[in-house]
């Protein structure tokens, strides 16, 4: 091996040999400081130094800026090493200074949800919480409910809609808008189509669960799909659940056709129109 390849100790281990040397105050300001700078595996490297070493640093003096780069960098996979870490030395060691909170738990799970794509690992970040006893929130079962959609897990969306009155949500705006992300991942267009037909029915036709991003996933999904004028389709029969007091621009076909507009694609926003004009539909949706 050459002189110039042979491996470098890490500037952290040169400067900072023991992580005891430095008070909780300095570690906070360098952690902050590698947020800001966008420098996530430096700041990874000294957490697991302080581990390695024994100095418990509590989790609220360091954990959000440490969610904080691993989002700005790309990072989350390297975070949730870390969380696991964390959580196993908090249950072992009997630590709270150091169980994570909802935040990281969310951060770690959407990982495994997004990224990962991994039940098992999902599972057992849900399980981490529950042992710990940080209580879920919509956004923890919003990640769940995609990855499940996303792997055709049926009965699991059933457990967690069955769970949500129980954690006191009522609200299925996060769920229904997952699931459609999911769904529409996995190219199950048909799903797609009966979770929002499925919304209409629970709400009355009046309370939409849907927000602009879903609507833009939607249309990808029917294109991906070769599916396009199906959209028309769509639409129709969202109509017929619309109540005639719903507001034109919060409907169902206001919200497609705007997503067409916004993504650049007007000529299939004419196509869906003209589809909707042969099907004997409404076109009057104020776009």
């Amino acid at each position: 091996m050459k002189p110039g390849n042979r491996l470098r100790p890490s500037p952290l281990a040169a400067v900072f040999p023991d992580p005891k040397l430095l008070s909780f105050e300095t570690v906070t300001t360098l952690l902050s400081s590698m947020s800001v700078a966008n420098t996530a595996a430096p700041a990874f490297a000294l957490v697991k130094c302080m581990f390695k070493n024994r100095y418990f640093v509590p989790f609220g003096l360091w954990g959000n800026m440490l969610i904080d780069v691993s989002w700005k960098s790309g990072s989350l996979v390297a975070f949730l090493r870390v969380f696991e870490e964390c959580c196993r030395i908090a249950i072992d060691e009997r630590l709270s200074c150091l169980k994570p909170d909802l935040a990281a738990c969310n951060a770690a799970l959407e990982c495994c949800c997004y990224e990962l794509e991994s039940v098992s690992d999902a599972e057992k970040v849900v399980a981490t919480m529950s042992f710990l006893g940080v209580r879920s929130d919509e956004n923890s079962f919003g990640f769940l409910s995609y990855l499940f959609a996303l792997k055709g897990l049926e009965k699991k969306i059933d457990e967690l809609e069955n769970l949500m009155p129980e954690f006191g949500f009522s609200d299925k705006q996060v769920l229904y808008n997952s699931l459609i992300g999911g769904y529409v991942k996995s190219g199950n267009i048909v799903f797609v189509s009966a979770t929002i037909m499925r919304s209409l029915r629970e709400g009355n036709g009046k309370d939409l669960n849907f927000n602009d991003e879903t609507f833009c996933q939607v249309v990808k999904g029917y294109i991906q799909n070769g599916v396009m004028k199906s959209l028309a389709t769509l639409i129709i029969e969202a109509q017929k659940l619309e109540s005639h007091v719903l507001e034109v621009d919060k409907s169902i076909g206001y919200g497609i056709i705007s997503a067409c507009i916004n993504l650049g694609l007007s000529d299939k926003a004419h196509s869906v129109l003209d589809e909707m004009n042969a099907q004997g539909g409404s076109v009057g949706l104020g776009v």
